[in-house]
This record gives C-alpha cells, sequence and structure tokens, in this order.
C-alpha cells in the first residue's frame, strides 16, 4: 500500500451519492477529485491520475463509462463502480482496464448520515490489495460488509429490489384502481399499515429512472417477478375457492420457511410500532 496520500477519483461525483462518498474518503485522509462533464477535471484526466478512481453514474450509462474510463486508468491503481448492478459492470472492468477492480454497491440512499451499520456489497474482480484496503476501510468505520460474486448479487437484488419495488409501486397502483383515499385509509388503519404505506411513500418519492433501470437492467428480475406473480396468483385461486384449509396450509408453508426469523421480525416490528405510536404523542 502506497504511503503517500492516496487519491480518489469519483466519475460522476457532482451526483448525491457522488457527494457522500467524497466525503466519506476525506473523512478517511484521502484526496478527492471530481469529474463529470459539469466540471473543469475531466474524466479520463481525472482517472489517470487517480489512485481509486470510482464510476457513479446511472446504471443505464454505466457500462459506456467504463469503456471510456476504464483505459486511462493506470495498472496499479484500483477502478470500482457504484452501481446497483454488479455483473456486467464487473466483466466490463475486468475487459476494458488493466488495474484492480472491485465492484461495490452501497446498499443505502445518500439520505443517510454515517455508514455505521450500513451495508456494502463487495464483488473482488481482480487484485489484493487494494481490495483488502477498502474492505478494511469500510469496517474500520462500522460498515456491514459483505463480500460475494457479481452473479449472486445480481440474483439477490433481483428479490431484495426488484421483487419488493415491484410490489410497493402496484401497491399504490391498487389503492388508485379501487379509489381508496390514502389519508382516509389511515384513518381505518393500524400502525402495521401505516408502517408499509411508509415504506411504499418511500419508493416513489424517489427518481423513477433509477427505479426503472434497476428493475428493466437486471437480467435476473424478470425470473424473480414472474416467480412472485404466479405464487400471488396461487394464493389468489385459493381465496376465490374459498379455501379455508388451503389457506391455512399455505400460509404455514410461508411461515415455515421463515423459521427463526418470524420471532426477530416481531420483535423488530413491535418496536417500529411503538416508535411510531411515540411520535404521534
Amino acid at each position: 500500500m502506497p504511503k503517500k496520500k492516496i487519491t480518489v477519483g469519483i466519475i460522476g461525483g457532482t451526483g448525491q451519492i457522488g457527494q457522500w462518498f467524497k466525503k466519506f474518503f476525506q473523512k478517511n485522509n484521502c484526496k478527492v477529485l471530481i469529474a463529470s462533464r459539469k466540471t473543469k477535471l475531466k474524466p479520463k484526466d481525472c482517472a489517470g491520475i487517480s489512485d481509486i478512481v470510482i464510476i457513479t453514474v446511472p446504471i443505464d450509462a454505466t457500462l459506456n463509462v467504463i469503456k471510456n474510463i476504464a483505459p486511462c486508468v493506470r495498472k496499479d491503481a484500483l477502478l470500482m463502480d457504484l452501481t446497483s448492478l454488479k455483473k456486467e459492470p464487473v466483466k466490463a472492468m475486468l475487459k476494458f482496464s488493466n488495474s484492480s477492480v472491485v465492484g461495490a454497491h452501497p446498499v443505502f440512499g445518500p439520505s443517510v448520515k454515517t455508514i455505521k451499520n450500513q451495508t456494502v456489497v463487495l464483488c473482488k474482480g481482480r487484485g489484493d490489495m487494494w481490495f483488502k484496503w477498502l474492505k478494511n476501510t469500510l469496517e474500520k468505520n462500522k460498515a456491514k460488509v459483505k463480500v460475494t460474486t457479481p452473479e449472486k448479487h445480481d440474483k439477490m437484488m433481483a428479490v431484495i429490489q426488484g421483487v419488493i419495488h415491484f410490489s410497493s409501486i402496484t401497491i399504490s397502483h391498487t389503492l388508485k384502481e379501487l379509489g381508496i383515499s390514502v389519508k382516509e385509509s389511515k384513518e381505518f388503519s393500524s400502525p402495521v399499515y401505516k408502517l408499509r404505506l411508509d415504506m411504499v411513500g418511500r419508493i416513489l418519492n424517489q427518481d423513477p429512472k433509477l427505479y426503472a433501470d434497476i428493475e428493466i437492467l437486471n437480467t435476473e428480475s424478470k425470473k424473480a417477478i414472474t416467480t412472485y406473480l404466479k405464487t400471488s396468483k396461487r394464493l389468489l385461486r385459493i381465496i376465490q375457492n374459498k379455501n379455508t384449509p388451503g389457506f391455512i396450509k399455505y400460509f404455514k408453508e410461508a411461515g415455515d420457511y421463515l423459521g427463526d426469523f418470524k420471532k426477530e421480525a416481531e420483535e423488530y416490528s413491535d418496536y417500529l410500532i411503538k416508535k411510531l405510536i411515540e411520535r404521534k404523542k
């Protein structure tokens, strides 16, 4: 590891997540350069003078940016990205660069105040030194680091992001189709409903293009969402047939799969509900 102060170049660093990591690396004694279409410092020039080059641009632009920037990254440097997909970006970084490569996905938004207890997924592409430095730096700041393959990452995100976002978006459309007032529905509801609706609202308050890319560009999403719809239709048929034993069986099968997590989830949601009730007082 070089003893000189590490220079981190963030390509696309004028965006929110780029600015977040600018502050993060500055706090960790790094010099940070920002380059984008809006800056005087050009991305290729930034890549050539940086020890760590981070690409954080819209998902649909990531591969083209990697293709243009990667050849400019020094062999002794690190090239990494921060997108929500990993398989194709890591493949492109390995193909178009001679440097060390890491695919990274910070599983949080720029509104968080600290990286403590936040998950960052790392996919090792090439090289040991920079990977160890990055992992150690994140863990030193109390981040939860998950190391996996790009393929496993995208498969997990197809559920964690793809299916969950899909269901949240469709919940809002269901209320719309039924003519249900969100405000009035809360007058009939429990804190559990309010909490679920808060998560729907949180997602729908974000950039729709980002969520479109997450759903559409992850090649694993179609399979995951198709499975979700298949199991949903199975439950719908049970309800349509007024099949109470079938419903109980379906319910228990779902609960059995969750195992001990059910108890953990109940305790955690009880805590959140308590906080919601206290907030209203």
